[in-house]
């Protein structure tokens, strides 16, 4: 694969591929888990969460990860944030990820799993208060992410908390030539720089952000090639 600055990669991801073994896949996440631990992602999301909540800390607020693969992110912040009242839904088109986020999660309470498209899924089943998409946006082409943006914003009551990839050179070949130290498995070395290329600069954000002619949004760069995108959905709502 060749990295290109101006134009989102669009190779699937090995990981995508409804026949891998099991072990082999569950080996993969392991390894993507540690990188958004050590790189810190699993923390912007959480301070961009923290951010809303404080506005009303005595309030419930239904949180739902799309795209939650074995459900590490609700995990996460079920640990991070025991003294606010949430109540987490992860849901996944992969039966396979939503059994493993089931089996990793039974021992957490108010954290549950459904396999969905949410597409197909009745609007009402689906709304929550808070949308996280982590690692999940930079799977939709061009074409589909007008359509996501706006289920998305169907769904939530109060915001949309996207976590994704910055589209970036250095990152590219920082991660081609130190991830082999860290990673396990080919298959992540092999996806991350996937990824990495299929991530996103501010301008796609902001050409995003006209299509659907938000408001208010927040796009906010962090030190791992990270960008934490934040719309507020309490507008469309209304």
């Amino acid at each position: 694969m060749t990295y290109q600055s101006n134009h989102r990669n669009t190779d699937p991801e090995w990981m995508d591929d409804p026949t891998l073994d099991v072990k082999i896949l569950d080996n993969a996440v392991a390894d993507i888990n540690t990188c958004n631990r050590w790189l810190g992602g699993y923390g912007f999301t959480k301070k961009a969460i923290l951010k809303i909540v404080e506005k009303d800390p005595s309030k419930t607020y239904r949180i739902t990860d799309v795209g939650c693969s074995d459900g590490a992110m609700l995990r996460y912040l079920a640990k991070e944030l025991p003294d606010y009242n949430f109540e987490f839904l992860g849901i996944d088109l992969s039966k396979r990820s939503i059994e493993m986020a089931s089996e990793k999660s039974k021992n957490f309470k108010g954290v549950r799993f459904r396999e969905s498209d949410i597409f197909k899924t009745p609007l009402e089943d689906l709304k929550c208060d808070i949308v996280l998409v982590t690692l999940t946006l930079h799977h939709f082409t061009e074409e589909e992410m007008p359509k996501f943006l706006n289920r998305f914003q169907q769904m939530a009551s109060t915001a949309i908390i996207i976590n994704d990839l910055h589209r970036s050179r250095i990152a590219y070949s920082f991660f081609k030539f130190f991830s082999p130290i860290f990673i396990r498995t080919e298959i992540s070395i092999h996806d991350g720089l996937i990824s990495i290329a299929s991530g996103f600069k501010r301008a796609d954000f902001q050409r995003y952000a006209r299509q659907l002619q938000l408001k208010n949004d927040r796009i906010e760069w962090k030190w791992s090639f990270r960008y934490i995108w934040i719309i507020p959905t309490d507008e469309c709502n209304d």
